[in-house]
């Protein structure tokens, strides 16, 4: 094995010299150092849709929200979002055979789709167990 040169990027990854990150390992004089990762929030204009139908429920906007939830239905149709927050919307009307309805559909739409696992369908399904039951 060759020796790894001072100067060098140290092979841990840090972006540092090796003689400014592990090199001093060698002596027991500090912990490695490992590279920093950063989390950086990517919001699409999907989850700003979804997320807005969510607020306005909490604002009890619910005209708005059943219009937001619409177009996610027709902007995003490969996308769950718009079956759920439709769901969502009529729960909070207290329209729950309407709710139960669109729970349904997020189940099937699960059960279809690939990325999700049947935890989800199945919390879809007892989303509709539940407006039926009227709880």
């Amino acid at each position: 094995m060759s020796k790894i040169s001072r100067n060098a990027p140290c092979p841990c990854g840090s972006g540092k010299k090796y003689k400014k990150c592990c090199l001093p390992l060698q002596d027991g004089k500090r912990q490695p150092s490992t590279p920093k990762k950063q989390f950086i929030a990517v919001y699409t204009d999907l989850d700003k849709l979804s997320n807005s139908v969510v607020d306005l429920i909490e604002e009890n906007k619910l005209d708005e929200a059943e219009a937001v939830s619409r177009r996610l239905l027709a902007d995003y149709p490969d996308q769950i979002d718009g079956l759920n927050r439709l769901a969502q919307v009529y729960e909070a009307r207290g329209e729950k055979n309407k709710a139960a309805n669109y729970y349904r559909k997020a189940a099937d739409f699960a059960k279809s789709m690939a990325g999700f696992d049947q935890e989800s369908v199945d919390w879809y399904l007892s989303q509709v167990s539940r407006m039926k039951s009227g709880q």
